[in-house]
């Protein structure tokens, strides 16, 4: 592991006090990533010394890398303190604020780094890295091509130049970035795992997977790459090999909410309900408010033909999210399945409001509207869905069953006709319509 360190230990022994002693040994255990000790190391050297800013920023670098990040940003601003003009400090303490979530607070201290020190490599990527996490790709471009121009093997900054091109959907230079970026350093898993979601991105899965395979060689603990490689899997219909490795995922971080949603999915897909809604579950309780969770268990509860609770599903997805069509139309279709038409026929009224051109809501309220009586209506619905889709054979029956409560033989066989054009078998249609179905 690469430690960026403030000072070395001093060169000559002759006039070294017990405080540089401590320092530099502390320096020593630093660069051989035996963090800990390092920091009792500098902790000794702080006691006997406080006036040794490196001392503080060195320590700083060592929690940061042990995990203990706001006691790193602690030592970081003491350092600041004693040193104000430490451009480095800055830089590190702007990494752990990037850590952290924080971007504002790190754009701040890379702005500050970058006003004492501009050519400095670290301050220009991370000021790229902190732009791109607030959503200004474009911006965040000027500084990494000035990180790569200052240091033209500093690979980290390629990868990052590689994330800003890909948002900016500029994706065979996102492409060559990590690509640069491996031929420098081969053994670079972020990397691989960016250039492998790309190529997933891209609709290239065979290309994805072979780089996800080499970041999980490298580095097997990290839940994202199985998650992004068991994604897919799926891409390509290999369910078993997507499930096994979204479970890969959740034994490397059982926190991990993404990897237990798709591999609900592929439960889905594969007709395991039982264990999609147990997913579903556990996911739920990572994410108590999503409308998103919720529809996912309530349509696997359907599919299991299990109406009570994929009502009770439907209805908390249109509670926490109200202005979701598909929440709507799903209530619709578990009301109408239990025989609640005029609540159904609500459920596809708010639907409409939400998502007036989505055919499958329009056919579903026409449905019901006919079988309580209101054709007119259904007519009017399937009028809308031929104008948006004039080749939907679906429409077509439904409304020649409409103008055929309605008593317009001609029109509803004339529809009938229109219907057999686009490929319906007349027989078919001339003794059935389709019944709804729940959205996916």
């Amino acid at each position: 592991m690469v430690v960026i360190v403030l000072v070395l230990g001093l060169g000559a022994c002759f006039g070294l006090s017990e405080a540089d002693d401590r320092y530099n040994s502390g320096v020593n255990l630093l660069e051989e990533g035996r963090f800990e000790e390092a920091i009792a190391e500098f902790d000794q050297a702080i006691f006997l010394d406080e006036s040794l800013s490196g001392a503080f920023h060195n320590r700083a670098l060592a929690k940061e890398h042990a995990g203990r990040l706001s006691a790193s940003i602690e030592d970081y601003t003491r350092s600041i303190t004693l040193e104000p003009d430490l451009a480095l400090a800055y830089a590190n303490r702007a990494g752990v604020h990037i850590k952290l979530g924080d971007f504002h607070r790190a754009l701040d201290d890379l702005d500050q780094a970058l006003r004492l020190d501009d050519k400095s490599v670290l301050a220009n990527n991370r000021h790229g890295l902190a732009l791109l996490n607030l959503g200004n790709p474009e911006e965040a471009l000027t500084s990494l091509d000035r990180a790569v121009k200052l240091d033209p093997e500093f690979f980290q900054a390629y990868v990052n130049r590689g994330i800003a091109y890909a948002r900016l959907g500029e994706s065979e230079l996102a492409l060559a970035n990590y690509d640069r970026a491996i031929q420098l350093n081969p053994n670079y898993v972020v990397a691989y795992r960016n250039r492998g979601f790309e190529y997933l991105t891209q609709g290239e899965p065979e290309l994805g997977i072979a780089d996800l395979d080499l970041a999980i060689e490298l580095e097997p603990g990290i839940a994202s790459s199985h998650a992004d490689r068991g994604f897919a899997y799926a891409g390509l219909g290999n369910l078993t090999a997507a499930v096994d490795d979204y479970s890969r995922a959740i034994s490397v971080d059982p926190t991990y909410l993404n990897s237990y949603l798709n591999r609900g999915s592929a439960y889905d897909d594969l007709s395991k309900f039982e264990e999609a809604i147990a997913d579903y579950g556990t996911a739920l309780l990572l994410a108590p408010d999503s409308a998103a969770i919720y529809l996912n268990r309530g349509a696997s509860y359907h599919a299991q033909d299990d109406l009570q609770n994929a009502l009770a599903d439907f209805e908390q997805a249109a509670f926490l999210d109200p202005s979701s069509p598909a929440a709507w139309y799903n209530l619709g279709v578990v009301h109408e399945d239990l025989g609640y038409l005029d609540q159904a026929a609500t459920d596809y009224d708010q639907a409409v409001s939400l998502a007036p051109e989505d055919v499958n809501i329009l056919i579903n309220r026409a449905l019901v509207n006919s079988t309580l009586g209101n054709n007119l209506l259904a007519v009017s619905d399937m009028d809308r869905v031929v104008e948006i889709n004039p080749t939907y054979a679906k429409a077509y029956l439904v409304r020649a069953y409409a103008y055929s409560n309605l008593g317009k033989e001609a029109e509803s066989q004339a529809d009938i006709d229109r219907a057999v054009a686009l490929g319906v078998d007349r027989a078919k249609a001339e003794k059935s319509i389709a019944e709804p179905t729940p959205a996916p």
